[in-house]
């Protein structure tokens, strides 16, 4: 049984090495994006970063899947729901505060993905 860094380690990874593969991606933009989305969370909360990156499509959009995609699974903060926005538009602060320590430890380094 893996724990659960050892969960989102394997599903940050298979998703980190898709975008490598995909050519569409570009690579330089992924990194930089990924770099500054704890920064952007931990200043402005999981919510508007959320709405932000999802808005802007393409390599933001990515990033914002790997996030709602990992935040919706099983165990997770808001897991059942169709998607990161949902579930922050449907439940509790305590869920928010659940799924935001998930992806921005004190540190304000990312935990859930990267």
């Amino acid at each position: 049984m893996q724990t659960i860094q050892q969960q989102r380690a394997a599903f940050a990874l298979e998703r980190v090495q898709n975008a490598a593969h995909n050519h569409r991606v570009n690579k330089s933009e992924y990194k930089s994006y990924a770099s500054a989305l704890p920064a952007m969370i931990h200043i402005n909360g999981l919510g508007q970063a959320a709405a932000f990156y999802k808005s802007k499509g393409d390599t933001h959009e990515l990033l914002y899947e790997l996030l709602s995609d990992w935040l919706t699974k099983p165990n997770q903060p808001y897991a059942g729901k169709s998607d990161l926005i949902t579930g922050i538009t449907e439940e509790n602060m305590h869920q928010y505060r659940l799924a935001q320590a998930e992806c921005v430890n004190d540190f304000g380094t990312p935990s859930c993905f990267i």
